[in-house]
């Protein structure tokens, strides 16, 4: 036998990782979204960055899951800006949803938001995740995603609870669920709240009766209809907060997300800033912020046009209204 020394390899077994988090950021490099902007984007540490997105696994050590909460909210934020086209920032109806988390979470209590549809409150819910101190889960319901099951994957997914969540091993997930939510005590948001099914709003409150962790459902005045159904559900969400904003002569709430949508959406207006602005501003106090980004990227569109091109932005802005209600009339 060879008295020669031999160096033997010795390979690092990869650490446990949320494999649908993991799979969004490596989608995205593999795009040609650099590592740096991931490190910017959810504030993780480039060395815990580059040991999680490692070709052979999670090589972070540390506390994976932490950052993974990071990493999911960050990815959720850009989503919503590239589904809306310009980024989200903070807003009258996003302090609003604020100061409404920070109650119910002070209370330990479920509450409800309530605002019109396109108001800004899936904005909102997305912020929360970027307060310190609030430790929030959003999820975003909707009629594919507002049933039971969907809820409790989701939280378990959040809480670090991986494994297969049906059959005689779901008892226990479940009860590990109540028992990492009672000592964390997150704050549970659901966004389009009024999108859920009576088997996930049940599974919520029971939730709430043994954790007393505190919840936040936003949604539409459809959410008071739906939860006035149930006497248990309408006593537990009593706590109401009226999301809405005011504009009189004194105060204008609308302005600031106007002025930022068509700054994000529109090139150079030639002097028609404040003529625009003014119109989208009655769009949006009769409407919604959504209306305004639809009527902003319907002009954008329109002007591409060559029999557009002597069009003033003015004029863009009913050609566009025309176009969208002709088009709704068609479905």
């Amino acid at each position: 036998m060879s008295g020669e020394n031999k160096t033997v390899a010795v390979t690092q077994s990869p650490y446990p990782f949320d494999a649908e988090i993991r799979g969004r950021l490596l989608a995205l490099m593999e795009s040609g979204i650099k590592q740096a902007e991931i490190v910017r984007g959810s504030r993780v540490q480039s060395a815990v960055v580059s040991q999680y997105l490692n070709k052979a696994g999670n090589l972070y050590p540390g506390d994976t899951e932490r950052f993974e909460r990071a990493f999911k909210s960050w990815l959720n934020r850009r989503e919503l800006e590239l589904l809306a086209g310009i980024p989200t920032i903070s807003t009258t109806i996003s302090e609003q949803i604020v100061s409404a988390a920070k109650m119910v979470m002070r209370c330990g209590i479920m509450g409800k938001g309530i605002g019109k549809a396109g108001i800004g409150k899936t904005r909102g819910a997305t912020l929360l995740q970027t307060v310190e101190g609030l430790n929030a889960i959003v999820i975003f319901a909707s009629k594919e995603t507002g049933y039971k099951e969907f809820i409790f994957r989701e939280l378990c997914r959040e809480m670090g609870i991986r494994g297969p969540q049906k059959g005689p091993k779901r008892r226990p997930m479940y009860v590990e669920l109540e028992k990492r939510i009672r000592e964390a005590k997150p704050l549970i948001v659901v966004d389009q709240a009024h999108m859920l099914g009576k088997s996930a709003i049940d599974f919520l409150v029971e939730l709430w009766n043994a954790t007393r962790a505190a919840q936040l459902f936003l949604g539409t005045r459809k959410l008071v209809e739906k939860l006035e159904r149930d006497e248990q559900w309408a006593s537990r969400l009593d706590f109401t907060f009226e999301l809405n904003v005011v504009v009189d002569g004194d105060t204008n709430e609308v302005r600031p997300l106007v002025e930022h949508q068509i700054k994000s959406r529109l090139p150079e207006l030639n002097g028609e800033f404040k003529q625009v602005a003014s119109l989208c501003e009655k769009l949006a106090t009769h409407g919604s912020f959504r209306r305004v980004e639809m009527r902003l990227a319907t002009m954008l569109y329109l002007s591409e046009s060559p029999r557009n091109k002597d069009r003033s932005w003015a004029e863009l802005f009913d050609m566009a209204g025309e176009f969208l209600n002709a088009a709704e009339t068609e479905e």
